[in-house]
């Protein structure tokens, strides 16, 4: 996780198998390798992925 976008296609494929946004969401790390440094630990990011990710894909509409 850093400052370059990524593709989502864990989460892109779970929408187009009818998943609710949190199931969604719960594939937002897969093909990512976060790093940890002094301000954030590998965890957090990951954690931070799949909450911005789940409240995306609900303000846009999906539950």
């Amino acid at each position: 996780m850093g400052s370059t976008p990524l593709y989502a296609a864990g989460v892109v494929d779970a929408l187009h198998s009818g998943a609710t946004a949190a199931q969604a969401a719960e594939r937002a790390n897969e093909g990512t390798e976060p790093q940890s440094d002094n301000n954030a630990t590998v965890e957090y990011r990951e954690h931070l992925a799949r909450v911005l990710v789940r409240r995306a894909l609900e303000e846009s509409g999906l539950s």
